[in-house]
């Protein structure tokens, strides 16, 4: 059954994050926006003013009476615990409600999967937190980001091969081992919350496509996040688009994350400099050490035009068209966004990618399409995790449809 909408809850939720997304705003831009009488906006805002959420921001001109009063989002009315768990590190930071950081610590992991991993996060989780839960009396609660599979609604991870993560419940053990809330989420669906939220990305039809550690999508299908039956949705590093190619951790062959992901650039890069002696441009920008090659060193290579870093871009840009393509004709998205180190910035393969994907999608699929960069910055993670949090508790984003588009 279908649970009954409030109109009074609908109307606060859109003067808060109206506020948020586009203050500071007088009672009057409030009420035009959100289709309510001044009388109504007036009670809401004295409502989110006593809790903290708002607070007066000076006087705006006056369109012949008197000067309205100016209303702004208060951030620093609490504060967050943003985790982003990854395959080789832990980063944790201490953020107010606009992603603002009071504090970052990254952790090491080394070698360590399964439990080992869990216990090591818990550890460098309680030795952040446990010194700022003392002193915070306007703490929010701890928000989660991890890649592999994740059911966000029991904050369990159910898969993650790398990591050697399955079925465990984390949302229950950080609670437990904290006493606050948690919330756990996929790191790519995380990240399309926060393009929402923080980026430039208001599309309600996306692909949010990371082609890092890894190679794993987040989706949007009508303005939420599409998960699919079991979780799963957005695997697309498990696409085939080699047939009979390189075997895969996950029992295929010719994954598309065999082929473009950092950790198989890298080998391609190694393996053309100690064999054929190529890729100099590249090693000569890690200081002549090949084992201290960043995906930075392959972009500038790239952009400066080197021969042998072109020929892997165009390697990677044939492999990506070929699965974005099949995105676009499957799911028709409004746009796919890139993410990445050795992808942001990287002009030729850009270039190369767009270009391609012309020459082999249907002209129907590229009405309106657009393929852009991801517009978060370096702490995108910590970013996607406050945002999975305001999506749940402020409600960012739920009632958007009953707003009228701003000027």
């Amino acid at each position: 059954m279908r649970k009954k909408l409030h109109v009074q809850e609908v109307n606060r939720v859109n003067v808060l994050n109206l506020i948020r997304t586009e203050g500071p705003l007088s009672k009057a831009d409030i009420a035009q926006r959100v289709q309510v009488s001044q009388t109504t906006v007036a009670t809401i805002l004295a409502k989110l003013r006593g809790e903290g959420y708002i607070r007066e921001e000076g006087i705006g001109d006056s369109t012949g009476g008197r000067k309205p009063v100016l209303f702004r989002f208060n951030p620093d009315k609490a504060s967050i615990f943003a985790v982003s768990l990854r395959n080789a590190s832990i980063q944790i930071g201490l953020l107010n409600l606009a992603g603002e950081q009071e504090e970052k610590r990254d952790y090491s992991v080394g070698n360590v999967k399964g439990m080992a991993y869990i216990n090591h996060f818990l550890d460098v989780l309680g030795s952040f937190v446990e010194p700022v839960v003392r002193n915070q009396t306007n703490l929010v609660g701890i928000s989660i980001v991890c890649p592999g599979v994740v059911d966000a609604k029991s904050g369990t991870i159910l898969y993650n091969a790398k990591l050697d993560l399955y079925d465990i419940e984390l949302k229950q053990l950080v609670e437990e081992a904290f006493g606050v809330q948690v919330y756990v989420e996929n790191d790519l669906n995380a990240l399309v919350i926060a393009e929402k939220q923080f980026g430039d990305a208001s599309y309600q039809d996306m692909l949010y496509l990371s082609i890092d550690e890894g190679v794993g999508a987040g989706i949007a299908v009508n303005d939420h996040i599409f998960r699919g039956y079991g979780g799963s949705a957005g695997e697309i590093g498990h696409m085939t688009v080699v047939p009979g190619g390189v075997n895969c951790s996950c029992g295929n062959q010719g994954c598309l994350e065999n082929y473009v992901s950092w950790p198989a650039i890298y080998a391609r890069v190694l393996s053309g400099w100690f064999t054929q002696r190529e890729g100099e441009r590249i090693v000569q920008k890690a200081g002549g050490k090949p084992e201290s090659i960043l995906p930075v060193h392959f972009v500038e290579a790239a952009c400066e035009g080197d021969p042998f870093t072109l020929r892997i871009v165009e390697e990677m840009a044939e492999y990506l068209a070929v699965a974005i393509t099949n995105v676009l004709h499957f799911m028709n998205p409004q746009t796919v966004i890139l993410n990445g180190a050795h992808v942001l910035n990287n002009q030729p393969l850009l270039g190369s990618l767009d270009e391609k994907i012309k020459q082999r999608a249907m002209k129907i699929v590229l009405k309106g399409f657009k393929l852009k960069q991801t517009a978060l910055g370096s702490d995108m993670n910590l970013l996607g995790a406050l945002a999975v949090m305001l999506q749940d508790e402020l409600q960012v984003g739920r009632y958007n449809v009953f707003l009228q588009q701003g000027k």
